[in-house]
């Protein structure tokens, strides 16, 4: 039995933290995994409270949060490996980094993101700090037993510095992402497009706010986005757009309604490093894509195969066209999304490769 330590971004409600670690748990275990999990950020809500409260609170939760680092750094000692998501660490204990590393020297280090010099703490606690320093980022990936990367980007920025990495995308659970029933869209005459995504995504969104209404123009078209509950809201001049609340609950049912998915982007370091797991959501729900020409985009869309790739306004224009004038096409482009999301990114293929991970890096 391996013992591993998950010391995770955030709780399981949050999309990071859930997909990368908590949805391979159940999976884990089959293979001799034992694991324990520990987010080192608390939910939103408490950083909103955290800048709503008194200086008295906040010393209050310094302290607290000294004490639980030091506990982890203690616990950590009991495992055969440290897994570290993002590489986000606490900095309201100094040298939380060294510390842990005196503790148990066995450090798996997960990149799913491209975390170089951007802050990607939601709220930008100051109890937390992001790996923004390069020269950190490549001590903890150069000093790593091993390195996990989400798509092949990060595996070859982790290479500069660790040779034991291995390439790991964001899985989907094809089980519970299905193929919505063949007649649940009998008697609806607008095509949906859909979308779905964490609120800062919406930016890239917008950046289509002509292309959706020259479609309008053209089609009955509805734009459905599924984001989290907030203050967010989206609204383009002559679209129809729906803005869902995300739960996990209602999630596969409310996409299931989608007849094409999108994930538009700009291309720059930080969407290089996105693990497209849109468009795996999309196709192993048997639901086309339309994509940005970037990343893990170009690895998971296989051009008029399972989806589109777009980046000009009149690419999107015409790609969308085709598959809303469609239905047979969107069916066609579904199916072949739905057999590679099955065969190349399911969680049943994905545990056993992070399994072999843990193995090997125990044994070094």
């Amino acid at each position: 039995m391996i013992r591993v330590l998950f010391l995770t971004l955030y709780p399981e409600t949050m999309p990071s933290s859930r997909l990368r670690v908590y949805q391979y748990l159940p999976y884990l275990s089959r293979f001799g995994i034992e694991a324990t999990v520990s987010p080192v950020l608390p939910e939103p809500w408490f950083s909103r409270f955290y800048y709503t409260s008194s200086k008295w609170s906040r010393l209050c939760q310094h302290t607290a949060e000294a004490i639980a680092n030091l506990a982890r750094i203690y616990k950590s000692r009991r495992y055969d490996l440290i897994f570290v998501q993002k590489g986000i660490l606490p900095t309201n204990l100094r040298g939380f980094d060294r510390l842990l590393k005196w503790a148990n020297p066995r450090l798996i280090f997960d990149l799913d993101d491209a975390v170089y010099g951007r802050n990607i703490v939601e709220f930008s606690s100051p109890l937390f700090r992001p790996l923004q320093d390069p020269d950190q980022t490549k001590k903890l990936s150069s000093s790593a037993a091993a390195v996990v990367a989400g798509n092949h980007y990060l595996r070859d920025l982790a290479l500069q510095y660790n040779r034991n990495v291995f390439l790991i995308p964001t899985p989907v659970d094809t089980d519970r992402f299905c193929p919505r029933p063949e007649d649940s869209q009998n008697g609806r005459k607008e095509v949906i497009i859909g979308w779905i995504g964490v609120s800062p995504g919406l930016e890239y969104v917008r950046s289509l706010e002509k292309v959706f209404q020259e479609l309008s123009r053209k089609y009955r078209i509805r734009l459905k986005i599924i984001t989290r509950p907030g203050k967010e809201v989206l609204t383009f001049e002559g679209v129809n757009v729906e803005l869902k609340n995300w739960t996990y609950e209602s999630e596969v049912s409310e996409m299931q309604e989608f007849d094409i998915g999108i994930m538009p982007l700009p291309d720059d370091e930080w969407t290089r490093g996105k693990c497209g797991l849109k468009l795996l959501q999309y196709m192993a729900l048997g639901i086309p894509s339309v994509a940005s020409r970037v990343g893990a985009n170009l690895e998971i869309i296989e051009e008029g195969v399972n989806g589109f790739l777009a980046q000009e306004p009149a690419e999107w224009i015409e790609k969308l066209s085709r598959l809303i004038e469609s239905r047979e096409l969107r069916q066609k482009m579904g199916e072949a999304g739905r057999e590679k999301a099955v065969a190349n990114y399911s969680l049943e293929k994905m545990a056993p490769r992070l399994a072999e991970v843990f193995k090997k890096a125990s044994q070094k």
